[in-house]
């Protein structure tokens, strides 16, 4: 009996090897059968970076003790926290059609793996779920089961989707005019705060101001211009580590989001319908 963990993993990764290696231990208990990781380039002239960028290629030389087709992607130049991203998950979606993404200061809770790798099987055939998500900020409850549907305006550090969704991902959406993206949005009765939370950030989006550093926005769009909806657990799958010195967008400690202890969340109980949560979207 094959006891590898079936579901393809895609590990995202930069300069910092401390947290990817802490990323890496999680995703080696489940000897996955098949590993993707990407890496973006060193910046030009960054010797730190580059002595960095090293160190964590390293950890992927020394053999993996299991039955692994791990391929690798490591970049020479330097795409950014915007596009470097964008760019190793559409690699990943160029050879698999569903799979689990992680970020390399996302430390993944031990349940997550056979949650979203349940979950992709269960709604393969529903193009309307088209993220799986693994943070929990708050404590509120939302519904009687392990998860629900949300808007999915969450953070994607650890997370899962299918090709068929990504495939809709637009870096730039040159072609999503405000018109376009405010008729998207009226699936979802969003308050006039949010609605103009979003309309703004689609402007700076068109005016290249999110370009170099952003990417998940623009994967959050593709899902609502879809008409999609998105499957958030009730308990926390994922701690960030992220936010400290070597942090890209945040480095205070004290943030909401920040280390968070992870539960268990196992075995699964379905929801009985597939309904949007509003209060949840609402208090993230």
């Amino acid at each position: 009996m094959d006891t590898n963990f079936q579901t393809p993993i895609l590990l995202l990764t930069f300069n910092r090897p401390n947290h990817t290696r802490l990323v890496f231990e999680e995703i080696k208990k489940q000897k996955p059968k098949y590993l993707y990781v990407f890496q973006d380039g060193a910046r030009l002239g960054n010797e730190l970076d580059t002595e960095k960028c090293q160190a964590v290629r390293e950890l992927f030389i020394q053999p993996l003790g299991w039955d692994c087709e791990l391929r690798t992607n490591f970049s020479t130049l330097n795409l950014g926290c915007g596009m470097g991203p964008a760019a190793g998950i559409t690699w990943f979606f160029d050879q698999v059609d569903r799979g689990i993404i992680i970020e390399d200061d996302a430390v993944p809770a031990i349940d997550f793996f056979q949650y979203a790798a349940e979950l992709l099987e269960k709604y393969q055939e529903n193009s309307d779920v088209r993220a799986i998500g693994s943070m929990k900020i708050d404590v509120e409850k939302y519904g009687d089961a392990s998860y629900y549907f949300s808007m999915m305006n969450r953070n994607l550090c650890a997370w899962a989707t299918w090709k068929r969704a990504w495939k809709d991902f637009d870096y730039y959406l040159e072609k999503t005019s405000a018109d376009d993206f405010s008729k998207a949005l009226k699936k979802y009765k969003l308050t006039i705060k949010e609605k103009d939370y979003w309309q703004d950030r689609l402007e700076e989006i068109h005016k290249d101001r999110l370009n170099e550093s952003s990417w998940d926005m623009q994967f959050l769009m593709s899902i609502w211009l879809n008409h999609g909806i998105g499957i958030c657990p009730n308990v926390n799958l994922s701690a960030n580590i992220g936010f400290d010195p070597e942090g890209t967008h945040m480095s205070n400690a004290d943030n909401a989001a920040a280390n968070i202890p992870v539960q268990s969340i196992l075995p699964l109980n379905h929801p009985k319908d597939i309904k949007i949560n509003r209060k949840s979207d609402f208090n993230y």
